[in-house]
């Protein structure tokens, strides 16, 4: 059997897809990177706002409509509604996320531990292909934030035991992966639920200690999550030094609303602290505008908090309710044309802070991890994040090298002098 698989929404979706595809290998399958050669298409979706939601559905009739492979639906939003996601694809191709860890054993009725197999290569996974290599370490939630599904969609927190996750990303380096991110709904609460007292820290530094993977990404951790022995691992240079640390709102009344369990001012020393104890490490975020009670004076209070904090970057979402939150029944709504003008603002604060950034790194020389090329056009990230392009009639894909910063586009991507081929031994 051919097999396609994609998927809508964040690095959780893309570290499933990528496992799938090894555990559908393990059982003799075929994984195709073009959707009109599959007899069978995976569609992992995401019911994080409304918008992923639509994407889920416009996703799944496109291959409905556009192959002739059986389409099977996966993910948050398959669990969060599954009225809806029957409607579209019938009972027997639902796999809610309590069932998609074992989806290629009910496809193909053969049972097979996951820690059983070992495949050597990465699937080519088409557009959905990617150098790096996403590791699901922790799955679930036990927060209460009233705007967000992801407890309904994927139930308690539930972490992967650190001999699993090592061997996952020892089959990556096998299969030639320069890094590896770990992710997760809340990864900084792994090991909580285990018996002892194993932490995030524990686990990044068994990463660091049993692959020799060049490098080792942390994707978003809550602030709550983040303490001395986290921060600690960052004295190996293979840990990448940058974290994503999600705020949502600089105002206190807001974050009491979200029910987010840390204030303004726990992130504000929090900051301070990452500052003081490593001075290099960047630091982007979440924001959500127009949340329910958002008057004009607590906008305020964010826009000053966002331009207080020396962010990175970030992302900034627009308040999305979504049946089934907390949130989706307040009142004191804020109108769309107001949170669109409050969004614009912060994307225009974090979008200054990440060009003072980069324009300070023009003329240094950076590590980076090309990985795309077409035409002689590769991209990629540097250690800190920053993403990067440069043209060569060299391969450069999957490899790190130092390259040059030399400029910055209008849109915020650095550029770099063309690496060159390496000069050949004196003793070759």
């Amino acid at each position: 059997m051919k097999i396609f698989l994609d998927m809508v929404g964040c690095r959780l979706n893309q570290s499933e897809i990528e496992r799938m595809a090894l555990d559908f290998l393990a059982r003799g399958e075929e994984v195709v990177s073009n959707p009109s050669e599959a007899d069978l298409i995976v569609v992992n979706t995401c019911c994080v706002t409304a918008k992923a939601c639509a994407d889920s559905r416009k996703t799944i009739r496109h291959y409905q409509r556009e192959t002739n492979a059986e389409v099977v639906a996966t993910g948050c939003y398959v669990s969060a509604f599954e009225g809806q996601a029957f409607e579209l694809v019938g009972e027997s191709r639902l796999f809610p996320n309590e069932s998609k860890d074992a989806l290629p054993s009910l496809i193909t009725g053969i049972n097979l531990p996951r820690d059983s197999f070992f495949v050597s290569g990465k699937p080519e996974l088409g557009p959905r292909s990617r150098t790096r290599g996403f590791l699901k370490v922790q799955d679930g939630c036990n927060n209460y934030c009233t705007y967000c599904l992801t407890r309904v969609a994927r139930g308690k927190s539930r972490s992967i035991p650190a001999d699993e996750v090592i061997q996952q990303a020892q089959q990556a380096e096998t299969s030639g992966i320069k890094e590896i991110v770990l992710t997760g709904v809340q990864i900084g609460s792994w090991g909580k639920d285990f018996a002892g007292e194993a932490r995030i820290a524990d686990l990044v530094n068994a990463l660091l200690r049993r692959t020799s993977i060049p490098r080792v990404r942390i994707s978003s951790i809550e602030p709550w999550d983040i303490d001395d022995a986290l921060l600690g691992c960052f004295s190996n240079p293979r840990l990448c030094p940058h974290l994503h640390i999600p705020l949502q709102s600089g105002s206190e009344a807001v974050l009491q609303r979200m029910a987010r369990p840390f204030s303004a001012e726990s992130f504000r020393l929090l900051m301070l602290k990452i500052q003081e104890k490593l001075p290099g490490l960047m630091i982007s975020t979440d924001l959500i505008t127009g949340f329910p009670g958002e008057t004009e004076a607590l906008f305020e209070e964010t826009r000053a908090f966002v331009q207080e904090m020396d962010f990175s970057g970030g992302h900034v979402f627009k308040f999305s309710p979504m049946v089934g939150t907390v949130a989706a029944r307040m009142d004191e709504r804020v109108p769309e044309r107001v949170s669109h003008a409050r969004s614009q603002e912060l994307r225009r604060i974090l979008q200054e802070k990440t060009r003072r950034k980069q324009t300070a790194k023009i003329g240094a020389a950076v590590e980076v991890l090309w990985e795309h090329g077409r035409e002689n056009r590769y991209s990629g990230f540097t250690r800190d994040y920053f993403r990067i392009q440069t043209t060569s009639s060299l391969n450069l894909s999957n490899m790190i090298g130092t390259a040059r910063v030399t400029g910055l586009t209008r849109g915020g991507i650095l550029l770099a002098d063309a690496p060159q081929a390496p000069e050949p031994d004196e003793n070759d």
